[in-house]
């Protein structure tokens, strides 16, 4: 759970803040499909998606790609959200779908979402590599780089990684 440190870190309270936001942030983007799909069925003229209160305005083709995604990763915190379920820091199973979330919305609106309290570095990574295909039967790399220098984030979307296929995020050579 290294990886996921900085969300684990944080309070029972901000984690569950931060729960909450990604859920409607996810919700905002899906309804907002849902509403584009039904206002271009009906009228010629393509709907414009209200901006979020915090993020820039998703492209409409992103938020078809990841649709399926975010409505999953949604469902999964639903009993969460709701106050079925309680939201505990030390969960790791949690902290991963939050993260997950996270990282889909990161990549649909193009920014990076850190909360208060969470010690994350400040704004987009300095370098970020995203690569979605269907199948892999070689190498690929989001990014493949001979030296790490600050942040790195390379996201990897592949439907199927044939035998001897290597689908890596990142790929850092010299790990000094």
């Amino acid at each position: 759970m290294s990886d996921l440190l900085p969300l684990a870190a944080l309070s029972a309270a901000a984690l569950t803040e931060g729960v909450r936001f990604l859920y409607d942030q996810a919700g905002e983007l899906l309804r907002a499909r849902r509403e584009r799909r039904a206002e271009q069925s009906t009228v010629d003229t393509p709907a414009v998606v209200a901006e979020p209160p915090v993020l820039p305005v998703a492209a409409p083709a992103v938020v078809e790609r990841f649709s399926e995604d975010l409505r999953a990763l949604r469902a999964d915190l639903h009993e969460f959200v709701s106050g079925v379920d309680e939201i505990d820091p030390s969960n790791e199973a949690l902290v991963r779908r939050v993260d997950a979330l996270r990282g889909v919305l990161e990549a649909v609106y193009g920014v990076s979402v850190t909360f208060d309290g969470e010690a994350r570095p400040a704004g987009p990574p300095l370098v970020h590599g995203r690569i979605d295909v269907d199948a892999v039967a070689g190498y690929v790399a989001a990014v493949r780089a001979d030296r790490a220098s600050g942040w790195i984030h390379g996201d990897v979307r592949a439907g199927r990684v044939e035998a001897g296929g290597e689908a890596i995020g990142v790929d850092l050579r010299d790990q000094r």
